[in-house]
């Protein structure tokens, strides 16, 4: 056997070589349609994917609304709380301010109606030292009688001291 191959047997050769190839491109073939058809699912996949994490977005873009609205709304609310509360220590302050007061004015009526009686023991005592009408009206009466004799005891006294010079 010589090395030297025949025309016949070269193209058998190749026609298996060829054969060959022609298999293993087929082969490729197929997976390459395997692969863009897995190309195609997991693009479906992704696509998929996308539009939930598009979705998800927007639902977290809506509640970081909703937690915005809700943060102002607290801060609104904490305001008026401090607000309110400020009122209240005003005003408690006020009723403390008015509560001190109204002890020192009720100090001072109790202070005023002690004097009062003071006065009105004093008045009452003053009272019953004063002449009655009674006393009045016997006073009167010694004093016009008093008036009518003083005339006559005057002009007595005067004929006693012409008499006398």
């Amino acid at each position: 056997m010589s090395h030297t191959m025949s025309f016949a047997q070269a193209l058998n050769e190749a026609k298996q070589v060829i054969l060959q190839q022609s298999t293993r491109i087929k082969s490729d073939g197929e997976k390459l349609r395997g692969q863009q058809q897995t190309i195609v699912e997991q693009s479906g996949l992704i696509a998929e994917g996308e539009r939930k994490l598009s979705e998800h977005a927007a639902a977290l873009e809506e509640r970081a609304d909703e937690l915005r609205t809700l943060a102002a709304k607290y801060d609104a609310e904490t305001s008026a709380r401090a607000q309110a509360e400020a009122v209240v220590n005003r005003q408690g302050e006020r009723i403390t301010i008015l509560e001190t007061t109204s002890a020192d004015a009720h100090r001072r009526i109790d202070e005023q109606a002690d004097r009062i009686d003071e006065l009105t023991r004093e008045r009452d005592a003053l009272r019953s030292q004063m002449p009655t009408v009674d006393d009045e009206a016997a006073l009167a009466s010694l004093a016009a009688l008093l008036t009518k004799k003083a005339p006559v005891k005057m002009r007595l006294v005067g004929e006693a001291h012409a008499e006398a010079a």
